[in-house]
């Protein structure tokens, strides 16, 4: 029988268990400075990113507000533009306005001047015929007279309208569908006239045209002055 003698160590397996876990306390004190780091890295990257963002928000901004105060510029340049242009269109029409009235008032003195080579008559310068409530009208007609000055125009208007009722053509005589109590049309003037009144017409009745005949009381009948006027160019609205 053979005897083996081991050296016995006691503290061998003390050293190697206190190594080992001074190992694992520098490796867990490693780890635990490279987190941090890593911590205060990204802290800075993200302090310089979140710096770089409010920086480049800021430049936005700016950017935004500058065009903003362009946009009103514009916005309020466009403005006055249309205001012009609208005030420019309104005088325009009134200027419009204004010269068709100048031209009729021309027209209607040049129809009372005394005509060339002596002549004068009398003359129906304008008839308008205006709605009222259904069937009736309202007319205003001017009569003028050119030649001399001391010379008095007087006599009667007949005024008749020409149109269709139930397919057929019919002639109203205006004394014939006045409203009652309406007066004769007679005229008594030097220069112009005017007459006016008020009317109804028949239900159904469609008028195309009116006719305006003057009687003088003085002078041939048979050389009466007569105007033929289109209902529709005389019609106004109200």
């Amino acid at each position: 029988m053979a005897f083996v003698i081991k050296e016995h160590r006691p503290h061998r397996w003390l050293f190697v268990t206190l190594f080992l876990i001074g190992l694992w306390i520098l490796s867990a004190w490693l780890a635990y400075q490279a987190g941090w780091n890593k911590i205060d890295f990204d802290r800075e990257h993200a302090q310089s990113h979140h710096l770089a963002v409010l920086q480049e928000l800021e430049r936005q901004v700016e950017t935004n507000e500058r065009l903003q105060a362009q946009v009103s510029i514009l916005q309020r340049t466009a403005q006055v533009d249309r205001e012009a242009k609208a005030e420019i269109a309104k005088d325009l029409k009134n200027l419009q306005e204004l010269q068709a009235e100048l031209q009729e008032e021309i027209a209607f003195y040049k129809s009372i001047i005394p005509p060339p080579r002596g002549k004068s008559g009398l003359n129906v310068y304008s008839l308008t015929i205006t709605p009222l409530e259904s069937p009736m009208y309202h007319f205003k007609m001017v009569l003028t007279q050119s030649g001399k000055s001391d010379s008095l125009a007087e006599g009667v208007v007949n005024m008749r309208l020409k149109g269709v009722i139930d397919g057929s053509e019919k002639l109203l005589a205006l004394k014939d569908i006045q409203v009652a109590g309406a007066p004769n049309l007679s005229y008594k003037f030097r220069y112009f006239d005017e007459l006016s009144g008020s009317f109804r017409l028949p239900e159904g009745y469609q008028p195309r045209e009116v006719v305006v005949t003057l009687h003088p009381k003085k002078g041939k009948r048979d050389n009466n002055p007569v105007k033929t006027f289109d209902w529709l160019k005389v019609r106004q609205e109200r």
